[in-house]
């Protein structure tokens, strides 16, 4: 069990700076090296932590910029050692690569999961399709009723302005909810039993 300890000496801040600096500059994070020097120091990573953010690294922004400076040049020089430029394959190297590319193309199977998914796609797919044409449909129809009832109000209009130069139509409801225009000799006939 570790136990809470007021004072850090300046040994234990010195170990702690170095193991934090090595872990920058060695690509690894901060929080291993915490880790680390807390076994080594019978202390919680957090304690660590703490005293590495609070009072530590401020003394340390130039060793922690050189760390990372080191670590940056030992990436590049890797990836130089790992990367061989394609210039300098020759025609052999080429084709026995294109071809390791090749065979890992065709055996390449889909998992399960993926071709699921295509499948749970394409079945919504077809699905908006048929939605789309059904829509596609019902707008044609309603273009064509209301074309028609435009159709009708025009007609409607045009014998009711002929009408109206012609002599004032009286129109009559049947008990069917059927509209008729009485004649003027029904018109007045009708007035006259009121």
């Amino acid at each position: 069990m570790k136990f809470r300890q007021d004072g850090w000496t300046s040994k234990e801040d010195q170990l702690l700076k170095e193991k934090v600096l090595t872990h920058i500059e060695q690509c690894s994070t901060q929080l291993n090296a915490f880790e680390e020097v807390a076994i080594e120091l019978n202390r919680t990573p957090a304690a660590c932590g703490f005293r590495w953010n609070s009072c530590l690294r401020k003394e340390c922004q130039k060793q922690i910029s050189e760390a990372k400076r080191a670590r940056y040049a030992k990436r590049r020089e890797e990836e130089k050692k790992n990367t061989v430029k394609h210039n300098d394959w020759t025609a052999e190297q080429l084709l026995q690569r294109m071809n390791q590319w090749i065979s890992r193309l065709e055996t390449h199977q889909p998992d399960e999961e993926l071709e699921l998914k295509i499948k749970e796609t394409e079945k919504e797919r077809e699905r908006l399709e048929k939605d789309n044409e059904f829509l596609r449909e019902q707008i044609s129809e309603l273009k064509e009723d209301y074309h028609a009832l435009l159709y009708l109000i025009e007609k409607a209009r045009k014998l009711g302005s002929e009408d109206a130069e012609r002599s004032p139509g009286v129109f009559k409801m049947e008990p069917n909810g059927n509209l008729f225009r009485m004649d003027k000799k029904a018109v007045n006939e009708s007035s006259d039993h009121y």
